[in-house]
């Protein structure tokens, strides 16, 4: 398997595990933050369910200004819109990756606001890394929040 691949299949192993993750949380522990000045729990949901999708806008070269929108358009204050939304996101992302030729994936590159300039390939694993990145944030959240989770809902 090339490594495109072995990256589309973690995006998707991720998401799953992500969703789990999201559908745990409860409406009335949306308001909830570690502490101020940090996000609240529904904030840390839809920024982390929104990845795939405002990260390919983003790759595509979407402004900072219309990347904003769409994460207001993506809202959700519903664990099944989250999931739905971090799918949708994936599913695009996947499919604008597996149409990039070789050379478009490894030597392409995409420049994102604050000027960042990264090969296609980085980018995917970029993607991939954010997501991991904030889904141990929410894992913490919930710990800190009392909910009953452990080490092993990260890796089923």
């Amino acid at each position: 398997m090339t490594g495109r691949g072995l990256l589309l299949n973690e995006l998707d192993w991720i998401v799953a595990n992500c969703c789990r993750l999201l559908a745990l949380v409860k409406p009335e522990d949306l308001p909830w933050t570690p502490r101020e000045g940090m996000r609240t729990l529904k904030e840390l949901a839809n920024h982390l369910a929104q990845i795939p999708a405002v990260d390919l806008r983003i790759v595509k070269g979407d402004g900072e200004l219309d990347v904003q929108k769409y994460e207001q358009e993506l809202n959700s204050e519903l664990a099944d819109n989250w999931c739905a939304a971090m799918k949708d996101g994936a599913r695009d992302l996947r499919r604008f990756m597996e149409l990039l030729s070789f050379d478009d994936y490894e030597n392409g590159s995409a420049t994102a606001y604050f000027g960042r300039t990264q090969t296609n390939s980085r980018w995917l694993l970029e993607v991939v890394t954010h997501i991991y990145h904030h889904r141990a944030q929410l894992f913490m959240y919930l710990k800190l929040s009392g909910y009953e989770i452990g080490t092993r809902d990260l890796y089923t």
